[in-house]
């Protein structure tokens, strides 16, 4: 007898070379066992009349880290599709952590990731961290990077300096270590400090222990914005030099007088790979990103850490400092003050109970209720909240969008954030990709739309038996109405769940059935080359 059988569906098997076609799939073990007509009983019987069958999609840019570990986890990307979620992003992640490290690495994290009670920091390395995963339960899968902010603190604190040998040494180790402990690869976040406070070179040695595991460096570039090209320029360096592949975060031209910069970039991961690199990216389906507020601060500001920061901000000399810096150009630094500018800049989560009624305002709207310049404004506002604060910003074009969702390279990435007044990402990132990019714009067919969110991102990690409705793979699979699928989920309203996915099944288990959450922890924890 099979555990399950899915009956009379349209599949859709991830390889986008296939036609959908009608096929019942049975599963056994958590593994897909048939695919064809099945008339074996089972254990359970669904029906996906009507209705398309993919594997399950991978988020290849996830920041539920620490989502995991809350009393209840979220469901906002199992019912959207998601049955694998890529961790450690942005080179700020929970391990390695540890001594006087662990609050810093905290505070990093709170406007990220969230904040979780101390008790539940039951690690303090990466492999623990793993270990915590698997005791905690999941609901979807968890695939782990290693993240070169705890690295470089382990290693030299947050002094903004270059390493010394040694200490380069020492965070060869941890890298070479955590792969083998199966991490992905390396992610850095080369706007979050200390990520930035890491040369080039430091990237390329760090990344051979990467590339000669087989993994993927992945990265927010240094500049998104002006310097996008130049930026994109070391980025293709450090994966060339080093042999890792070369996975961007949410590729994006920030702000309306660096959009036309894209295609000069598009033309150079081109060339790249005819120099035998490997590249892809990934990105959100919206034309507004979102992360935490202090990015729009200086690097410089962080170089004492986390605790200063906050006493700083309340000093009268580095205030005048921090306002200086924004009357500065774009070839200086990424000044969102004159990028997108402050009113096109949101609150959307806080800490404290006081400060709840800026979610969702603007720092121009904000600063005018409270009668300040909003760099004051948000100087003091991060000094209250510890730093607790996340930030949605618009920026972007559809054109470039386009290009880079549209492009072969690329694939989905939710970067959902979690508290507040989130994103419509965090609920709607792969609805809202088929509803735009299959249905009302048709830029794939559906096989197409279904190979870029499971064997493709399936392949970058380096999993082949996941991402595909085919015996012997792991029963990772989405039911979903082609025609209905779409996101509801708005910057208004960002909570609400999508239409058009009544079930989802993690590793052969329901965790969505009837367009209704199922409270149960099947996921695994994946492990590089395991």
């Amino acid at each position: 007898m099979l555990d399950l059988v899915i009956k009379n569906a349209l599949v859709v098997d991830g390889t986008g070379e296939r036609k959908p076609f009608p096929a019942d799939v049975g599963v056994q073990g958590g593994k897909i066992a048939l695919v064809g007509t099945i008339d074996q009983e089972a254990a359970k019987v669904t029906d996906a009349a009507g209705l398309a069958l993919a594997p399950g999609f991978i988020d290849m840019h996830s920041h539920t880290d620490l989502e995991y570990f809350r009393e209840k986890p979220s469901d906002a990307k199992i019912r959207q599709g998601v049955t694998t979620e890529v961790l450690g992003q942005d080179g700020l992640g929970a391990a390695p952590v540890g001594g006087e490290n662990l609050q810093i690495v905290k505070d990093l994290l709170a406007g990220l990731d969230g904040i979780i009670p101390d008790e539940k920091w039951t690690w303090r390395t990466f492999p623990e961290y793993l270990g915590a995963l698997e005791r905690r339960g999941l609901n979807n899968n968890a695939a782990v990077l290693l993240c070169h902010g705890p690295v470089r603190i382990a290693a030299l604190g947050m002094e903004e300096r270059a390493a010394t040998p040694a200490e380069l040494r020492n965070m060869k180790a941890l890298v070479r270590e955590s792969m083998e402990e199966g991490a992905f690869g390396l992610s850095t976040g080369l706007i979050y400090p200390p990520c930035p406070y890491g040369d080039t070179e430091e990237l390329i040695g760090l990344n051979r222990e990467v590339g000669a595991k087989g993994g993927i460096f992945v990265v927010h570039q240094r500049d998104e914005g002006y310097y996008l090209s130049r930026s994109f320029d070391e980025v293709s360096r450090i994966s060339l030099e080093s042999g890792a592949h070369l996975e961007v975060s949410h590729l994006q031209a920030y702000g309306r007088v660096n959009w036309p910069i894209m295609d000069e970039v598009l033309e150079k991961a081109e060339r790249m790979v005819e120099k035998g690199g490997s590249i892809s990216w990934d990105r959100y389906p919206y034309l507004a990103g979102c992360t935490v507020l202090t990015a729009v601060l200086p690097n410089w500001t962080f170089n004492e850490g986390t605790a200063a920061l906050v006493r700083n901000l309340r000093k009268p000399e580095f205030r005048a400092r921090v306002h200086a810096d924004f009357t500065k150009g774009l070839d200086v630094w990424h000044n969102r003050q004159i990028s997108v500018g402050w009113e096109n800049i949101v609150v959307t989560a806080v800490q404290l109970g006081e400060n709840k009624w800026m979610e969702g305002l603007s720092c121009r709207a904000i600063a005018d209720r409270l009668g300040k310049d909003p760099i004051d404004m948000v100087m003091d506002l991060l000094a209250d909240e510890k730093l607790a604060v996340t930030m949605i910003s618009f920026y972007g074009s559809d054109t470039v969008l386009e290009k880079v969702l549209g492009h072969p390279r690329g694939t989905v990435g939710s970067d959902g954030i979690f508290g507040g007044k989130p994103h419509p990402r965090l609920y709607g990132a792969y609805p809202c990709f088929f509803r735009r990019f299959v249905r009302e714009k048709p830029f794939f067919t559906l096989e197409e739309a279904v190979r870029k969110v499971t064997s493709f991102p399936a392949s970058i990690l380096g999993i082949p038996d996941r991402g595909r409705i085919e015996e012997g793979c792991w029963a990772d699979m989405v039911i979903f109405d082609p025609d209905k699928i779409a996101d509801r989920s708005t910057y208004d309203i960002p909570e609400a769940y999508p239409e058009g996915i009544p079930h989802v099944f993690v590793n052969g288990t329901a965790v969505v059935e009837e367009g209704e959450t199922v409270t149960c922890t099947p996921g695994k924890v994946l492990r590089h080359g395991k």
